[in-house]
């Protein structure tokens, strides 16, 4: 059986008319504030704050995980593209030529100017400078590089070696070690060239064109007899000097074949010099004794007076005087005589 209200509350002292007073009071205050014509009846007018997207990430099972490997996914395709376009893409320059390798095959070659080509590891490419001098120095280290001489004396030789690179293809395969064989091959040749020659005549480089000439000659013979697609501009010598033991004694000798240079050299100044004076007295002579044979007497007369001329003219003695010009006249004397 239903327990019915009872007259006095729910046993907590309270009447319901007390209870429903609030309520009612409540529901009257938002009955009479101002309400939002552009919400409908259901709608609360409270702001809401706007949701982050950790927020729509964290409502979503597994959403962070998908945005996180999204990111990973364009970083990948990113470094790829990057990858693709950087073994791809090259630009040569004007003296630039490359070499376009399939699989490790030689496929063609490139010259300047912008190619494509497949990416790595379908395709490679072997840049090279073609166009432009390359410059070799034997030895590479500071230090002596003794050679024997014909006459069995040593020297020391340093040089550099210009050379250029006309087929890259042959080059590149038929000639791998590049400029580290370059700088052996010439360190044999021009020891063999040195060896046809005498100590003096390299060492004071009388013959030193002829040495160069040689080594490059030989040089270029052996490279294109192994097809190295190399061509050898010159070889010149640097450096020519005596063994480092024997430098003090060497330069007591130059300096000793400097001054007889210079000695030399005083000796034909002097001797030019007087050559050109009895050249020019002899000219002299002629010239009067054209005149002679004309009037042998009016010559002789002149000739006399202008050896007498030239004679007194640095002679301060005046001849014929019995007493200096400025001496005064003597003074008479005491008896009125004159003397």
């Amino acid at each position: 059986m239903a327990r019915g209200k009872s007259p006095w509350g729910d046993g907590s002292g309270e009447r319901d008319e007390d209870k429903a007073k609030p309520a009612e009071a409540a529901a009257a205050a938002d009955e009479l504030e101002p309400k939002n014509p552009w919400l409908g009846q259901d709608e609360d007018p409270r702001p809401r704050r706007s949701a982050s997207i950790e927020d729509i990430l964290r409502q979503r099972p597994g959403g962070a995980g998908r945005f996180k490997a999204s990111w990973i996914s364009l970083l990948l395709a990113g470094l790829v593209a990057a990858w693709i376009a950087a073994s791809s893409v090259h630009v040569l320059e004007r003296d630039e030529r490359a070499l376009v390798l399939t699989m490790g095959r030689y496929s063609h070659t490139i010259g300047p100017g912008l190619s494509l080509t497949l990416p790595w590891p379908l395709q490679s490419v072997i840049r090279r400078n073609v166009g432009a001098d390359q410059l070799t120095v034997v030895p590479d280290k500071d230090g002596e590089t003794l050679m024997p001489t014909r006459d069995g004396e040593l020297i020391d030789l340093g040089f550099r070696v210009r050379w250029r690179i006309s087929d890259l293809k042959a080059f590149a395969f038929n000639f791998p070690e590049g400029e580290a064989a370059i700088r052996r091959l010439a360190d044999a040749q021009v020891r063999a060239a040195v060896a046809e020659l005498p100590f003096k005549a390299t060492y004071d480089g009388a013959m030193r064109g002829q040495l160069q000439l040689r080594a490059a000659q030989r040089m270029q013979r052996v490279l294109d007899a192994w097809g190295a697609g190399v061509t050898v501009v010159s070889i010149e010598l640097v450096r020519v000097a005596p063994p480092a033991r024997l430098t003090e004694t060497f330069q007591k000798i130059d300096k000793a074949r400097e001054e007889a240079r210079r000695n030399r050299e005083n000796d034909e100044a002097w001797r030019q010099q007087e050559l050109g004076n009895a050249r020019r007295e002899a000219a002299e002579f002629e010239s009067v004794y054209a005149q002679y044979q004309v009037a042998p007497a009016i010559t002789r007369t002149r000739i006399y007076y202008e050896t007498m001329e030239r004679i007194l003219r640095a002679n301060p003695v005046i001849v014929g005087a019995t007493a200096p010009l400025n001496a005064p006249p003597s003074s008479p004397k005491a008896d009125g005589k004159q003397p």
